[in-house]
């Protein structure tokens, strides 16, 4: 167990943000004897998330849905699977769209460029498609 600041500084986020998060319910710390909030492993999984999906615009409410329905343990809301589904599937439009009007920027780099960009893109495509796979698979 980890206190607010031992979180924070291990994250690099403000205390303030934890604070934040706790009050929307995205985090739940365990009060001592002594009214510490103490913070549990899963902290870090789950501000890594909370991070990940902000980068993706997602809204908080959306972001605890989706952490509430990661943790939760043998339930199934098949409801809430599929909107998670259809809201990555919109993020997946967003980024064809993204990276067709990125299209003209793209034919201006040279073959070095284009190389380095199809590398890092290639690596998280695949991560992305093998995820996929075993997700649906």
């Amino acid at each position: 167990m980890l206190r607010i600041g031992e979180i924070a500084s291990l994250m690099n986020i403000s205390k303030r943000t934890i604070d934040y998060y706790t009050q929307k319910g995205l985090l739940n710390p365990v009060r001592t004897d002594s009214n510490y909030r103490m913070y549990g492993e899963d902290t870090i999984q789950i501000l890594r998330l909370i991070e990940h999906y902000k980068t993706l615009n997602m809204p908080l409410e959306e972001i605890k849905s989706s952490i509430k329905m990661l943790k939760s343990e043998n339930t199934i809301d098949k409801e809430k699977v599929e909107k998670h589904c259809e809201q990555i599937a919109v993020l997946m439009e967003h980024l064809k769209e993204e990276i067709k009007a990125m299209e003209p920027v793209l034919q201006k780099l040279n073959k070095d460029e284009k190389e380095i960009l199809v590398n890092k893109l290639s690596l998280q495509g695949m991560t992305l498609a093998q995820t996929l796979l075993l997700l649906f698979g």
